[in-house]
């Protein structure tokens, strides 16, 4: 059993999930068992998981683990399921209600939508109209958990509840002798014991080691971890009793300044993966150019460094009809990605200044959710720049095809990648594509002159040059388009999987010794 770590899974999902997912894909098609497993608590998390795709029987979390919650098929609670008394008068606060008797607030109900109008919490209030306690309701539909406040309005202890009411978990939220605040878990009746944890990091390392015990009382002694978030999870995983075959999953570049990577200080999201090096049974590098840099700086005899690409093109969007290039919407180009520094939108911007110029017609729309206050500083360059009426910021897509197959041209002026989802799955849909030659990934989609074009980080007019040059002559658009779908043959679901198949014959070798 493969067991792909994650931290959390929500609804607007980044390049890592979008992987992970499609790794999962990949394994069942090739009948590798796989699950995925999640840590953080969400009363939506099966909701977004079953929309994209993942069956519960192959995504365990913690909470749910612990909750006895892993397979429910409950339905959502509504307003009218709840047995309130007959005397309150309720008042209407938007799509939520306050429920009063005389002039005693005594609940507050909160609603997830106009359109989905299930419960997401139910508050209570004392008599001098503090906030008692707040009950979250699982979209499956019961009490998951139970937040109980102090008298100074804040989060004191959190019961987390398995279905039928019992807790499982209890963190409570405390001080140190310092003032510095500080969390303790209870995790009780777990197999008629209970357990105490001083963090949430000892509390995944039980859960982690759980999973294996299981595993061994099924009578299947394969257990690998591939760990996609080693940042937030892997002292969890290298500090767990069972030892078990574990690899640590590169999704980006892995240092600060690609232009030393011998010494460049390390991409945060790594540095505690990559300093523990040696704890690690394996290392995936998205790309052969990351593989070797890794090599060169880390390789110590006994970690194994694998490269594998993260990025897979179904066989049914291979096997698509490809779009005829007369139908795309003429002079579109779309950036598809979250909103964020490294990415550099704001080199697209001022590149589009030019771009603006020369084609008036020509329309730019972004695709991605925001990180922190970057949309907004973007928006108000455009704005400075007068090009609202030809840039538009779209957000965040779950039918990112359809953009693909519109647009004529996909442009990633990004300063840093690991093996970029949205050049491959763009490539797939024949999108042609100008991307920054950067470490790493776009040189190991793009073909430069044949399906794009691979411009230099930095260099604004060099990126205004290319997308203009490119929209000047739309049948050499229309032939990369067409090789754009050829060349994307090469992230085949059966090629990938030959790569995977490398690091799986590892651990069966493994198990033998």
């Amino acid at each position: 059993m493969f067991y792909f770590l994650n931290d959390n899974i929500q609804r607007k999902k980044s390049g890592i999930e979008h992987a992970q997912i499609k790794r999962l894909n990949l394994f069942n098609q090739f009948k590798v068992p796989a699950t995925i497993v999640t840590r953080q608590y969400a009363t939506d998390l099966h909701e977004v998981t079953r929309e994209a795709g993942i069956d519960d029987r192959q995504l365990i979390n913690l909470f749910d683990y612990f909750q006895d919650a892993r397979e429910i098929n409950g339905s959502s609670v509504m307003i009218q399921d709840l047995q309130i008394d007959s005397s309150w008068k309720r008042v209407a606060d938007g799509i939520n209600y306050n429920f009063y008797q005389d002039k005693q607030r005594m609940l507050f109900i909160r609603r997830h939508s106009e359109i989905n109008k299930r419960i997401e919490n139910v508050q209570y209030f004392d008599h001098f109209g503090k906030l008692l306690k707040v009950d979250w309701y699982d979209f499956r539909g019961f009490i998951s958990v139970e937040q109980v406040y102090d008298w100074d309005g804040k989060i004191a202890t959190e019961n987390y509840l398995r279905p039928n009411g019992s807790i499982a978990i209890q963190k409570s939220n405390l001080l140190n002798r310092r003032g510095n605040k500080k969390e303790a878990y209870h995790l009780f009746d777990f197999h008629g014991a209970d357990y105490q944890f001083n963090d949430f990091d000892e509390l995944t390392r039980f859960f982690y080691d759980q999973l294996v015990i299981d595993q061994q009382q099924a009578k299947d002694q394969s257990v690998n971890f591939i760990i996609d978030r080693v940042f937030e999870l892997g002292w969890a995983v290298t500090h767990m009793e069972h030892r078990v075959f574990r690899v640590c999953q590169l999704h980006n570049d892995h240092v600060n300044d690609p232009s030393d990577m011998l010494h460049s200080t390390l991409n945060y999201n790594y540095a505690w993966g990559l300093n523990h090096f040696a704890d690690w049974d394996g290392v995936i590098c998205l790309t052969t150019q990351q593989q070797k840099d890794v090599v060169d700086r880390f390789e110590n005899g006994k970690t194994k460094i694998y490269q594998i690409p993260g990025p897979i093109v179904p066989a049914k969007t291979l096997n698509a009809t490809p779009i005829d290039f007369k139908e795309r919407t003429p002079y579109n180009v779309v950036m598809v990605a979250r909103l964020s520094p490294e990415k550099q939108q704001d080199h697209l911007i001022k590149a589009w200044e030019q771009v603006a110029a020369k084609f008036p017609q020509a329309t730019l729309d972004f695709w991605g959710y925001e990180n922190g206050d970057t949309g907004k500083k973007l928006k108000e360059q455009a704005k400075k720049a007068q090009l609202t009426n030809s840039i538009t910021f779209r957000g965040y897509t779950n039918d990112v095809a359809k953009v693909y197959d519109a647009a004529q041209l996909l442009i990633l002026p990004s300063r840093a990648e690991g093996l970029p989802l949205s050049l491959v799955e763009a490539q797939s849909h024949g999108l042609p594509i100008v991307a920054n030659d950067i470490k790493y990934g776009p040189a190991d989609v793009v073909i430069d002159g044949q399906d794009g074009i691979l411009t230099q980080d930095g260099d604004i007019d060099g990126l205004a040059n290319a997308i203009i040059s490119l929209l000047s002559d739309q049948a050499k658009l229309a032939d990369f388009s067409k090789h754009a779908y050829q060349d994307s043959a090469r992230f085949s679901e059966t090629n990938v999987m030959k790569k995977w198949q490398t690091l799986i014959d590892d651990t069966t070798q493994e198990e033998v010794q």
